[in-house]
């Protein structure tokens, strides 16, 4: 499915100043996926998550930063990742997190706890889709499934592992099962280890999560309207099985940005 995300826009702005220039970062399990936003364009970037050196040539790319955002998963990595932006931005980051004034409620038991990969594509499908209820499937490293109701609660959710560490899981666990490639198979009847791994592995965790999405339909939305926006590495795999309303590979940046933006107000 192609994004509905239009390229970034900002506030129309006097010839005379310049575009501000946002950098925005997700540093995830497995990879950093990041952009930088100047004017109505974002460039993004996706780099190996201990690839330091690549994010320090993709930071000197971003010439007269004005402002970043980020947001993490790895809790250890985050003051390395942080300084490195002030060092080559001259910037200091904001770390997204339950304190950050993004305007929703959490209805987690302890609020702090929600992973902020998950706020962030929370703030970006509010963004994307005011008013309306949203569950939002990010097919990463785990796959989470997060309910957003359409008054901008984030309901909670679930988290599984990505597609990629049941191959993972597999073949390191067992004695003779290999690891395979992730991909569509072209039948659920496997005819070899490998064929049959990929078969588990795609039709399986495409049922996972269609229960999930199912079971949170009806417990918290109660059968109303819901979009479905897929978003993540391994989100195309599942592009042509009709499982999402619309797919956004960028929607974590997005929301990112949409909180850049609400810290310039609140400066």
């Amino acid at each position: 499915m192609k994004s509905r995300l239009k390229p970034h826009s900002v506030p129309t702005r006097s010839a005379l100043r310049p575009d501000p220039v946002t950098l925005v970062l997700n540093i995830g399990n497995t990879s950093l996926f990041g952009g930088v936003s100047r004017g109505k364009t974002l460039r993004t970037f996706r780099l190996a998550q201990n690839d330091l050196a690549g994010l320090h040539a993709e930071l000197a790319r971003a010439k007269k930063v004005t402002s970043a955002v980020l947001c993490s998963v790895v809790p250890k990595l985050t003051p390395k990742i942080a300084v490195l932006v002030k060092r080559a931005t001259g910037v200091t980051p904001h770390v997204l997190g339950a304190d950050s004034p993004h305007g929703l409620q959490i209805a987690y038991r302890d609020p702090k706890k929600l992973g902020a990969d998950r706020l962030a594509a929370a703030i970006g499908a509010r963004a994307l889709f005011p008013q309306k209820n949203v569950i939002v499937v990010d097919c990463g490293t785990a796959t989470t499934v997060t309910a957003l109701t359409k008054t901008g609660e984030i309901a909670g959710g679930a988290i599984l592992p990505g597609a990629g560490l049941w191959a993972e899981a597999l073949a390191g666990r067992t004695a003779q099962l290999p690891k395979i490639k992730l991909g569509q198979p072209r039948t659920s009847a496997g005819r070899s280890p490998e064929e049959a791994i990929a078969s588990g592995i795609y039709f399986g965790h495409l049922g996972a999560v269609r229960e999930l999405v199912a079971r949170l339909r009806h417990e918290v939305f109660r059968g109303a309207q819901v979009v479905v926006v897929g978003t993540g590495g391994n989100a195309p795999l599942y592009a042509g099985e009709k499982l999402f309303t619309v797919e956004e590979p960028r929607l974590i940046l997005h929301g990112l940005l949409v909180q850049a933006g609400a810290l310039s107000h609140h400066a």
